[in-house]
């Protein structure tokens, strides 16, 4: 398993020749990419014929050690759904391999092709032209929404309800080590998500983790959406509740309330549907912005629980922890 960067470069150098069938083929040019879902690194591919293919620079991501291959840590599904999309307007990395043989790294990995990209939290670019890409990366989101699901099945699976993700989110919340003063009236918007889930709700792709730091842009469209791990067949408006929660200065206190938008929720939610070309029903997207709070609120909550007992360090969840009563609360007021 990956331990260092001569280690890793010593197993994607026997991947390449193996893959290209090139023995004068190396990996060099190693670096750290972010992620929570694995070890993931870009890197230099040369060739030993200067013209052959491929070559250049990539991105190979590899899942833990120690986990269970499925879920986030599932690298081969990833790599399955972003190759089911390359026919389509949505923009993802190129897949060039993936698999689990035990000979490279022991774990299941995928490489793709690196995209020269940026993020619009991290630019320069005048308000103006940041919510002119903010809207592309939207209409990038309904693209999605319209991709027929039924032929990519086999890398995507069944379809997933709404009623099954709450139960997911019950075996997060139902613990006696959470604070309570975080978990406030989470066990209150529970119930009232349950008894008002949409009962005719658009199934479609859906990414899962739609916010602007998973969107790349060039200076005037976008280049790829990148991390996969919970992507799903289920209720498009997923998405779209996603990234108006995160884009919802309501749901947030202190310095996080300030973060600021490209685009307000209503912005985001005109552009969705001027970009969709079906029908966007208001009480809809009212409830999957609730819902995306308590999904958020209730992830926090678990993840405040980790991190204080010492199974999982990550002090920013403390910092977060302040808005999730909010989060909770704001979510009441949406459903009315």
């Amino acid at each position: 398993m990956p331990g260092n960067f001569e280690q890793v470069t010593a197993q994607l150098t026997a991947l390449v020749r193996a893959k290209t069938g090139d023995s004068g083929a190396r990996a060099h040019s190693l670096e750290s990419l972010p992620g929570h879902a694995g070890f993931s690194y870009s890197f230099i591919l040369e060739r030993g014929a200067p013209d052959a293919a491929p070559a250049g620079r990539f991105v190979v991501r590899i899942a833990p050690p120690g986990v269970k291959i499925a879920g986030p840590a599932d690298i081969v599904r990833q790599a399955r759904v972003m190759a089911s999309l390359a026919d389509t307007p949505v923009a993802v990395p190129t897949i060039i391999w993936y698999g689990a043989e035990p000979e490279f790294f022991d774990r299941p990995y995928f490489v793709a092709g690196f995209v020269d990209g940026f993020k619009l939290g991290e630019s320069a670019l005048p308000a103006a032209h940041l919510k002119r890409l903010a809207r592309k990366g939207i209409a990038t989101m309904a693209a999605l929404h319209n991709v027929p699901w039924e032929p990519r099945r086999g890398a995507w699976g069944e379809p997933f309800a709404l009623s099954e993700e709450l139960k997911r989110l019950d075996y997060l919340l139902d613990r006696p080590t959470l604070d309570p003063a975080v978990v406030a009236r989470a066990p209150e918007l529970r119930e009232r998500l349950r008894s008002s889930l949409p009962a005719n709700a658009r199934i479609g792709c859906v990414h899962g983790d739609f916010q602007w730091s998973n969107v790349l842009f060039n200076e005037e469209r976008v280049v790829a959406l990148i991390d996969w791990e919970i992507s799903l067949v289920g209720a498009t408006l997923l998405d779209l509740g996603w990234i108006c929660f995160f884009s919802d200065p309501a749901s947030w206190v202190g310095a996080d309330a300030g973060r600021g938008s490209l685009l307000d929720a209503g912005e985001i939610v005109d552009a969705y549907a001027e970009a969709a070309g079906f029908p966007v029903s208001a009480a809809e997207v009212r409830w999957f912005r609730a819902f995306a709070g308590y999904r958020f609120g209730v992830i926090t909550c678990f993840n405040l629980m980790l991190h204080r007992r010492g199974k999982r360090d990550d002090p920013l969840w403390e910092q977060t922890a302040l808005s999730a009563p909010r989060m909770f609360e704001h979510g009441l007021e949406l459903l009315g």
